[in-house]
């Protein structure tokens, strides 16, 4: 599995199990050389970047999904929180207990200090969740 990042995260996505490639220009050539064998599926988390390279590369749109890009071209996915199956949260969880899902904590905020957890997540370099307790 490849995941896209700077160079400053390469080492925690290694930790994950990840391959990792840096995002920029060129990208498209850089996930080619990682994955000589193809790409055969793609999810953008922010902007469109993978997207288009995933389009380069050949990955059919139905096989894309854009999270934080919004429609992008015809036939990728754009998913996220309005899209999701009612049922999804208890597979999510299931799957976390199970080991079989990872879910990377950054920092745990108490509620009355929601506008911290708020500052740090829109710092956009956190390696993992900010969560926000009772």
């Amino acid at each position: 599995m490849l995941g896209t990042a700077s160079p400053g995260t390469f080492g925690f996505l290694q930790g994950l199990g990840v391959v990792p490639v840096a995002y920029g220009p060129g990208l498209a050539d850089r996930a080619t050389a990682l994955a000589p064998g193809g790409i055969s599926a793609a999810i953008d988390l922010f902007g469109t970047e993978t997207v288009d390279a995933a389009l380069m590369l050949g990955v059919p749109p139905d096989r894309i999904s854009s999270v934080a890009g919004g429609p992008t071209r015809a036939g990728v996915r754009a998913t996220g929180a309005h899209a999701a199956d009612p049922r999804a949260l208890e597979r999510i969880t299931d799957a976390i207990l199970a080991g079989t899902v990872t879910v990377p904590i950054a920092e745990s905020f108490p509620i009355d200090r929601v506008r911290d957890a708020v500052a740090r997540q829109a710092e956009r370099h956190t390696h993992g969740k900010i969560v926000v307790r009772p």
